[in-house]
């Protein structure tokens, strides 16, 4: 899997391929900068390129923005600041393993909410790729690793399983930055 990510998804020349989509997005950014100088607001640079960041993550490895309410009620950016808070809280049950089980903090149980909470935008991601066979500029992530489960290249048993798994994995190294 970590080849498969290496040779296919994270070389150069599929990274270069989204210059044109980094060059839209801070063009946005600088407008709505200019924008609100001009109405004399201040302006929150670090949640503006918080969110660029996020864009840009989400345009490389999804193919489209992804705006709060798409993933859930709570909204897109609250869920994925709950899962960098609950992953970074420590766990009595990693120090005391007998305690575990029983779960004290809740930390288990809400984890494993907003991983099915995840899990099921990222199938409903996976399905919208499957659906919608038309073809876009540049390839976003999806698309390549829906190429190589149908052709069978991967040398492995690769299903939409894997696919999610690697989403979930690529994501959470871009949410660090939230």
């Amino acid at each position: 899997m970590r080849k498969l990510c290496t040779l296919q998804l994270l070389t150069s020349q599929k990274i270069n391929s989204y210059q044109s989509s980094r060059k839209e997005e801070v063009s946005i950014l600088v407008k709505s900068i200019k924008q609100a100088v001009q109405d004399g607001v201040a302006v929150d640079l670090s949640a503006k390129v918080s969110s660029l960041n996020a864009n840009l993550s989400c345009l490389m490895v999804f193919g489209k923005r992804f705006m709060d309410e798409d993933l859930d009620k709570r909204g897109f950016k609250s869920i994925v600041q709950e899962v960098v808070h609950l992953a970074a809280t420590p766990n009595l049950g990693d120090f005391f393993p007998y305690l575990g089980v029983l779960d004290l903090q809740g930390l288990t149980g809400r984890l494993k909410a907003l991983s099915k909470v995840f899990d099921e935008f990222l199938e409903k991601i996976i399905e919208e790729h499957v659906q919608s066979k038309e073809l876009r500029e540049t390839e976003d992530f999806v698309d390549t690793m829906m190429a190589i489960m149908q052709s069978g290249e991967a040398g492995f048993e690769f299903d939409p399983r894997h696919i999610r798994a690697v989403l979930l994995t690529l994501q959470q190294h871009q949410w660090n930055g939230y």
